[in-house]
């Protein structure tokens, strides 16, 4: 009788020791999922800035048309020139060193955009509607050439060819320094022009969130590393029961 009891006592001991040796696979392939949680967790986090240099091979010299396009790790907009109000006008490619070199416009003065009698001549405007609908946020623009007493303008429109909303007035201190453009994304087109005397478009910028992962694609990764630490569980517990 007792030596039944003594043989009853063993096997609840081996049940016992094996439920702990299952409950620590278990913890471990825990621990596993959640790291993989958090890594997706970070990637969700992520933002890439993209730049768009309005004269990007620094040329000087005439575009041949009225629009041009740029493509910028995959994404891309446009960039037209107008007479004041509706009348399109050929770009300029300008390089004159510095904050001279960007996009004007052909036969104007300086192939810079101008303004008369405190009314925009003429101007240059994005069309950024590919960005909105890629979810791009945080626009900036820079302009060139705005010498002190000069200055520029910023325009939101819905609608190619129109100047807009007035979203803001930058004088020399934002000389070739990227401005926010306000009310960003609620407009398809932001247009630059010359409030005071004249002045030079050179890039626009934008940040876009990095595409994240499906978790789908990790549910694989999850259960390779899951199979290398019941493995590794597994041969540990096989070398204790060959060394009992």
């Amino acid at each position: 009788m007792r030596r039944n009891i003594g043989i009853i006592e063993i096997i609840k001991f081996a049940q016992i020791k094996t439920m702990n040796r299952f409950a620590s696979i278990r913890t471990s392939l825990q621990r596993v999922a959640f790291g993989l949680l958090l890594a997706f967790g970070a990637t969700q986090a992520k933002a890439t800035l993209v730049q768009w240099n309005l004269n990007p091979s620094s040329l000087n010299g005439p575009v041949g048309s009225s629009t041009y396009s740029y493509t910028q790790s995959g994404y891309s907009i446009s960039a037209t020139g107008y007479d004041n109000p509706t009348t399109t006008h050929d770009l300029f490619f300008k390089n004159g060193g510095g904050d001279e070199t960007g996009l004007g416009l052909v036969n104007t003065l300086d192939n810079e955009l101008q303004v008369n009698n405190g009314v925009p001549a003429n101007y240059i405007q994005l069309n950024i509607q590919s960005l909105i609908t890629s979810g791009f946020y945080d626009g900036k623009i820079e302009v060139g050439s705005v010498q002190p007493g000069e200055s520029f303008n910023l325009y939101g429109s819905s609608s190619a060819g129109t100047l807009g909303t007035l979203l803001g007035t930058y004088g020399n201190s934002a000389d070739a320094q990227f401005v926010a453009v306000p009310s960003f994304g609620n407009y398809n087109y932001v247009t630059v022009t010359a409030a005071v005397a004249d002045v030079l478009p050179i890039a626009f910028q934008a940040n876009i969130c990095t595409p994240v992962p499906e978790m789908n694609a990790l549910l694989p990764i999850a259960g390779l590393l899951c199979v290398v630490a019941l493995s590794q569980v597994l041969r540990r517990r096989k070398l204790a029961a060959v060394t009992e």
